[in-house]
């Protein structure tokens, strides 16, 4: 038996370890493809099957076909046959009226490098001196005229002046650019070729090119390429995107004025020569190649996680392989609830840790880009793995069948049945309706304290919880009533047969309870006392008569009660300002159930067909101009832009304009209402031959979690939490009376936008 016992732990003690295992892979194959991955391509981009067709190639070729237009500025300025030349004049400056002076490129760098400016081995312009927050800037030197700038652009008279370091510093980043594309595409191996000319008759006048002794056309066939001529406008390429500017760069280089002129573009996909192009095609597959196993991890995660949840949800309470005796840890010796009140106490105690030490931790080892991602992870998993032991706690009861018995409610039940049994239905009504109000309003006390602090985690679930409790509780009590008051009907049917003669009926007791069992006993009693009262003559007769007047007088009175009890809370006047604080709340709940009411009766008549219609040719445009003036200003309470995009011209249509514009009323108080704050609402209308659509979009502030056609059933609504002021009928009456007036009515949802298209046929303009 030992032996057996031993064998089952050390199995649930495997399945907890490889669930961990499967969990960790799981969680780990979801952040490596989060955080590596393109977010909003889906997996579409895994199925691209070169680098070239990327993004990342089309950002690279951009970004060297702006150095090569750089390097062919900046070549002449710099060297002289095909070598740097010191001697170059880079500028000339004149300092107030006296003479002109001309500054070679040697002269340049000195003075550069006296403030402590170079360029690095990457040739990046560095300032290992720091001092230039203490050099002199003063824009005092009137530049005559920059070598690598020789047409500027003057919008202010200040623009003329300039500082010698300034100078500087704009010479070095031009020698930057210089060196940058000399080092990659002519001193070292390169997958990017190109060739520039520019052609006076045949003959080039200037020419650029690191694939010297290969033709245009021999460098469109390596690859990826682009190419322009001057005889045409068309960029002919056959990359996924044109490159930009290349037309406005090649005139702009075109400083001899050639008659024509040719560039031609090109990589070697083949990515023989080692440099950026290779280094991020190899990483591009590399990536491809992990997500693909992290994809297959988090599939092997999954099923390993729900293979070994299944084996611990089945063997989770037993302590033999048959199965035969469930048991119970110490911890699943409290009560319920105080497993629930646990839980929740150690998963804020587990968040708050995880929030002071977990997340410096994730700080310390990834970049910062990666941290809001692992920090919902964590918070994640800390949440995951506290609810995981109370479940299996709660898992353990039901197995036991101390769920319920074993719960605080099931003894409080047991002690409440046993105070009331002996009181009246009134006495029982008076106490359990007013514990229901209070019940209610400290669940939605809590609710609110909640909501107020909902930017936490904690308070979103502890939000959840709340509403979850709330319905449970409006459920546990409608259950009740609903029982106690099939229990009367019982009580009602054995009355009427015993009233209509048949003296030996006797009641099923089964399902009776409390006061209503005692009843149920009376009225067996009843029946047998009838029995021995016809045999017992004037007797039994006079017995009869008065059982049946006292229990008819027991269920009269509390019947009685219930009428009569809106009535006395309407008359009393009760003192203190907490109470006129509650009678303040329920006024206002009233209200918001006689709106419920009257919209429940308006959808009545609109889904049933009940409503009387006045068609009419109507301007949908001027009505949708009307109803945009009507709502802007209501709109701009929640900071809602509303824009609308409307033609010029009226389009009419055949419609009842009453009940159009409750339609209309209804989508706008709906984007009102449900909108994101500081966000637009676009209102539209478009014709499509001879039906006219009008549209109007906006950006949910609560997430969108069902299906278009549920949010035009009754009661629906997106906001889960139910903390506005809607019934859930605006949608429903709206999509009624369209289809009423012979229009369309269509909710479209896309992530968060939440979008109401309503159509209606054209009527011709008559001559």
């Amino acid at each position: 038996m030992k032996r057996k016992t031993y064998s089952l732990q050390i199995r649930k003690t495997l399945a907890v370890l490889l669930h961990l295992i499967f969990l960790t892979l799981t969680v780990s194959s979801i952040s490596f493809m989060y955080l590596h991955t393109r977010i909003g391509s889906g997996l579409g981009w895994i199925l691209e099957r070169q680098y070239e067709d990327t993004p990342q190639f089309q950002q690279q070729f951009q970004s060297d076909l702006d150095l090569i237009f750089k390097y062919v500025s900046y070549r002449d300025i710099f060297e002289t046959d095909g070598s740097l030349d010191l001697s170059k004049e880079m500028f000339a400056v004149s300092h107030g009226d006296g003479p002109e002076i001309t500054y070679t490129l040697e002269e340049v760098l000195r003075y550069a490098k006296s403030q402590g400016f170079y360029l690095n081995d990457q040739f990046e312009v560095v300032n290992d001196l720091f001092i230039y927050d203490n050099v002199s800037t003063t824009r005092d030197q009137r530049v005559i005229w920059r070598a690598y700038e020789p047409n500027p652009i003057l919008t202010e008279p200040g623009d003329a002046y300039s500082s010698l370091l300034d100078l500087s510093r704009e010479v070095l980043d031009c020698l930057s650019d210089y060196y940058t594309a000399t080092y990659r595409f002519m001193a070292n191996p390169s997958n990017l070729y190109y060739s520039i000319a520019y052609l006076d008759g045949d003959t080039p006048d200037a020419l650029y090119t690191n694939a010297s002794g290969i033709t245009p056309e021999e460098l469109m066939e390596l690859g990826r390429y682009c190419s322009l001529t001057s005889e045409s406008i068309i960029i002919d390429t056959n990359l996924s995107e044109i490159p930009k500017n290349i037309a406005t760069s090649m005139e702009q280089n075109n400083t001899s004025n050639s008659d024509r002129y040719y560039i031609t573009v090109a990589v070697d996909t083949d990515y023989l020569a080692d440099d950026l192009y290779s280094d991020q095609s190899i990483a591009y597959r590399h990536l491809r190649s992990r997500f693909a196993e992290s994809l297959l991890g988090l599939a092997l995660g999954i099923i390993g996680c729900l293979a070994t949840l299944y084996y611990l949800v089945i063997n989770s309470g037993y302590r033999t392989a048959d199965k035969a005796i469930p048991y119970l840890h110490g911890f699943d010796g409290i009560s319920t609830e105080a497993c629930l009140i646990m839980t929740g106490v150690s998963t804020l105690f587990a968040l708050f840790l995880g929030e002071k030490i977990g997340y410096r931790l994730i700080h310390l080892v990834t970049a910062e880009a990666s941290w809001s991602f692992l920090e919902r992870m964590l918070r994640a998993v800390l949440i995951y793995g506290c609810c995981m032991i109370s479940a299996f706690s709660l898992l353990r009861r039901y197995k036991c069948r101390t769920l319920w018995s074993g719960s605080t409610a099931c003894q409080l039940k047991k002690n409440l049945e046993l105070y009331f049994t002996d009181r009246s239905f009134s006495w029982r009504l008076l106490c359990v309706y007013s514990g229901f109000i209070g019940a209610h309003l400290l669940l939605l006390g809590l609710m609110a304290a909640a909501f107020h602090f909902r930017i936490y985690a904690a308070a979103k679930a502890a939000l959840l919880l709340l509403l979850a409790g709330l319905c449970i509780l409006d459920y546990l009590v409608f259950h009740k009533l609903f029982c106690i008051s099939g229990q009367h009907d019982r009580i009602a049917d054995a009355i009427a047969k015993i009233a209509g003669g048949d003296t030996s009926y006797q009641m099923d007791l089964q399902g009776l309870s409390g006061k209503e069992l005692q009843m149920g006993k009376m009225i067996n009693s009843i029946g047998t006392g009838l029995e021995q009262a016809l045999q017992e003559q004037v007797k039994s007769e006079r017995l009869k008569a008065d059982l049946i007047t006292n229990v008819s007088h027991d269920i009269k009175t509390p019947l009685t009660s219930i009428i009569n009890y809106v009535d006395l809370l309407k008359r009393e006047k009760l003192p203190g300002e907490k109470v006129q604080e509650y009678l303040n709340v329920l006024d206002q709940k009233s209200q918001r159930l006689k709106n419920l009411t009257e919209d429940l009766v308006e959808a009545s008549k609109a889904s049933s067909g009940n409503v009387k219609l006045e068609m009419a040719t109507l301007d949908l445009v001027e009505m949708i101009w009307q109803t945009n003036g009507e709502f802007e200003e209501k709109f701009a309470q929640r900071q809602l832009e509303l824009i609308a995009a409307l033609p010029a011209q009226s389009i009419l249509i055949h419609a009842d304009g009453r009940h159009l514009w409750r339609v209309l009323e209804n989508v706008y108080n709906n984007a009102f209402k449900y909108a994101m704050e500081h966000s637009r609402v676009y209102t539209e209308v478009i014709q499509k031959e001879n039906h006219v659509f009008f549209t109007i979009k906006n950006v949910s502030e609560s997430p969108l979690n069902v299906q278009g056609s549920e949010l035009t059933e009754r009661f629906v609504r997106g906001d889960v939490s139910r903390t506005t002021e809607g019934s859930g009928l605006g949608l429903s009456i709206a999509q009624s009376l369209t289809r009423l007036q012979g229009g369309t009515f269509e909710i479209l949802i896309d992530g968060d936008l939440f979008k109401v298209q309503i159509g209606f046929e054209v009527v011709e303009k008559q001559s």
